[in-house]
């Protein structure tokens, strides 16, 4: 049986976390350390996972340039021409709001289509409690639960494309702007991706209804783990949190 955490029995107890968290072995299938995971929370940028399965799933070509469009804040200036695949990494590593809302705005169908297909995909997983309004996580009526996190962790971990954008500490993407050939450089959100070098997918939020939140897919000794952190109050309190939670004890084998 696996030692789970590192004098755990002493330490939580020492350290009242608020908000909600969750530690998954998706070797063994099972919660190893969990906390209100089915209480609703606002998730913020989180939400970003979801809008990356959505433009995934609609089978839209993601290397067809589409003009951005969007009202929120971002790195990728309006007007210019971007690959659906740039904007994906522009919203996944540096939690880019208008490459979200032009990934959502340029959907077949339109905005609207966008979020009916975005809740209907939940539901049918039976996300019963997660629910999105807008693409980028901005609004409150973006929700979930930890425990409902670990399962979408579960649905995309395998997705190549998300898989493949959503573990990068650091990219760029180009884009046509006038006679010029822009380069914008992107940081990923997450300061742990930069102390932990086994975080293969990552996805941070921030709102003040939500406070910091963080969505992790971690691999340690081949095996893959999901973390969830929903509503701590600040980016320290998050770390602190990740931190307890990645302090797997690795003396004893399964």
């Amino acid at each position: 049986m696996k030692k789970l955490f590192l004098c755990i029995s002493l330490l939580l107890p020492l350290c009242v976390f608020a908000g909600s968290y969750a530690l998954y072995d998706f070797d063994s299938h099972a919660f190893l350390l969990r906390s209100n995971e089915h209480e609703v929370r606002p998730i913020a940028s989180i939400t970003k996972v979801i809008t990356a399965a959505t433009v995934i799933n609609s089978g839209v070509d993601l290397e067809q340039q589409v003009r951005v469009n969007g009202r929120s804040g971002g790195h990728v200036p309006n007007g210019v021409m971007m690959t659906r695949m740039d904007l994906l990494r522009a919203m996944l590593v540096s939690s880019d709001n208008r490459a979200a809302e032009t990934l959502a705005n340029h959907h077949p169908g339109g905005f609207m289509m966008f979020i009916r297909d975005a809740n209907s995909w939940l539901e049918r997983n039976k996300l019963f409690n997660t629910q999105v309004v807008d693409s980028s996580g901005l609004l409150p009526g973006n929700v979930s639960t930890a425990h409902e996190l670990v399962e979408l962790l579960a649905l995309v971990k395998d997705n190549s494309v998300i898989r493949n954008i959503a573990g990068e500490r650091y990219t760029s993407v180009s884009a046509p702007k006038g006679k010029r050939l822009i380069k914008i450089r992107l940081h990923n959100t997450n300061p742990e991706i930069f102390t932990y070098d086994n975080i293969l997918i990552s996805k941070t939020g921030f709102t003040n209804p939500a406070g910091r939140c963080v969505l992790m897919l971690v691999e340690k000794n081949k095996d893959m783990y999901g973390v969830v952190v929903l509503g701590q109050k600040n980016v320290k309190a998050r770390s602190s949190l990740v931190k307890e939670l990645l302090s797997v004890d690795e003396t004893e084998p399964k």
